[in-house]
């Protein structure tokens, strides 16, 4: 049986090859005759819009991934450069701060008055807009009584010190009372135009008791003259001031020298004045 079904196996084997060979030979003919030509012709009429418009899709989805792999570029690009930016505020924010310190730095030590100590503060808050604290107190030899400057501009007065802080009252607190006097600001004699008070107030700094016969106009600069300052400093510029004829004084108000809220670093006058 086994013999049997090798022989068939084998005469289909031998068949097959004379078919091949008799197909063969009809394709031959039919292509000398030119119809496989005619056949192809008409599969290459059908097919060619299907190719052309799936050419067509292929190219516009790979403009389309094309596309996408741009804007994930542009955007990885994008990014890196928000980055680097803010890398480049924080170091010019840094570098105004060390400016701004040693401009403050430069101005203290010109000062006039070379007789007096000076301890370099930082602020670290304010407190209900009139006060702020600063980093250094008593370990640092400040007390309380102690003026805080920068330069010849004054800032306030220790009213609490503590080992490592201190807090600083502002003079647009309203517990704060100064006796001041006004020269004008265009007069290089600096002659004194008018004594004043200034007190702090909820609306700003507050001068009052100018006398009406003075030549006081606004912009005019105020110098604190007060015994609990012990010496002359700068507080601000006359603006507001009153026109009121019925009255016997004016008033008015005082533009800071400097803005409180932008301070980084003040000066602790370490004398003790009563």
């Amino acid at each position: 049986m086994v013999f049997e079904s090798n022989d068939k196996k084998d005469s289909k084997n031998w068949l097959s090859i004379p078919i091949i060979f008799v197909i063969s030979l009809i394709f031959t003919f039919f292509g000398k005759l030119g119809w496989f030509t005619n056949i192809s012709n008409t599969i290459g009429y059908i097919c060619d819009p299907i190719y052309i418009t799936s050419s067509n899709a292929a190219n516009t989805i790979k403009d389309f991934f094309g596309t996408l792999t741009e804007i994930s570029e542009f955007r990885a690009e994008f990014n890196e450069m928000k980055l680097k930016i803010a890398e480049y505020e924080i170091q010019n924010i840094e570098y105004q701060q060390l400016r701004k310190e040693n401009g403050d730095l430069k101005e203290q030590l010109d000062l006039a008055n070379k007789g007096n100590t000076y301890v370099e503060a930082s602020v670290l808050d304010h407190i209900e807009t009139d006060s702020m604290i600063i980093n250094k107190g008593l370990d640092d030899g400040i007390v309380k009584g102690d003026i805080v400057v920068i330069g010849n501009s004054f800032i306030g007065i220790i009213i609490d010190a503590g080992q490592y802080t201190s807090k600083v009252r502002l003079p647009i607190s309203k517990s704060s009372f100064l006796e001041v006097y006004i020269e004008s600001a265009g007069d290089s004699s600096q002659n004194i135009l008018s004594k004043a008070v200034a007190s702090g107030s909820s609306d700003g700094i507050k001068i009052e008791n100018i006398s009406m016969n003075s030549d006081v106009q606004n912009g005019d600069t105020v110098i604190v003259n007060d015994s609990k300052v012990g010496e002359h400093l700068i507080l601000g510029k006359v603006v507001g001031l009153s026109e009121d004829p019925a009255t016997t004084t004016r008033s008015g108000y005082v533009s800071p020298i400097v803005d409180y809220y932008d301070l980084v670093n003040v000066f602790v006058r370490i004398e003790n004045v009563d």
